[in-house]
């Protein structure tokens, strides 16, 4: 009877901790880290400004700890006018043959749905996001994955998109 209430208890621990995050994306890739990249602009949808930068840090962090050695962040160029940098379309394309015509073959963008702590006694930290990986020689999305994360009352919301992050990156093989 005891080893049943355990075995109960235990499935249900696993079940809530599952709920707590999703990952749904395309097959993993393996590419080289011998190439260079780029990380490209990442949309922010979220109510959290520079969302957009955080992750894009995150990401950096894990390329270069894979072994990514050639790795460029696209800078929006100065003196664009408030429309065109609201334009995140254009933006993203922009940087996408940026990178091409400096001959970079891999780039990294995505989107950022929700970043914040939810309302409520617990106050808990949610990430969602997306991730895509573009071979820039043919502008080709090659892997795109997306996550959605939260934590418990007493975790941190970097911690919450870096594990998030992690998750997504994981797909992607760097030979």
């Amino acid at each position: 009877m005891q080893k049943r209430i355990f075995t109960l208890v235990t499935l249900s621990v696993l079940l809530v901790l599952s709920a707590c995050s999703t990952l749904t994306s395309t097959r993993a890739v393996s590419v080289s880290a011998n190439q260079s990249w780029v990380l490209l602009p990442i949309n922010n949808l979220s109510t959290t400004p520079r969302a957009g930068e955080k992750t894009n840090a995150m990401v950096e962090t894990y390329l270069r700890s894979r072994g990514v050695a050639s790795l460029q962040t696209y800078m929006i160029p100065e003196g664009l006018s408030l429309v065109s940098l609201l334009d995140t379309d254009k933006e993203i394309a922009d940087a996408i043959e940026w990178g091409r015509a400096n001959g970079i073959r891999y780039g990294v963008t995505g989107t950022i749905h929700e970043w914040h702590y939810k309302s409520g006694p617990d106050k808990e930290p949610a990430v969602g996001l997306s991730l895509k990986l573009i071979d820039l020689s043919n502008e080709q999305v090659i892997w795109q994955g997306t996550t959605a994360k939260t934590g418990w009352g007493y975790t941190n919301l970097s911690g919450v998109a870096d594990k998030a992050v992690n998750k997504l990156l994981k797909q992607v093989r760097i030979n």
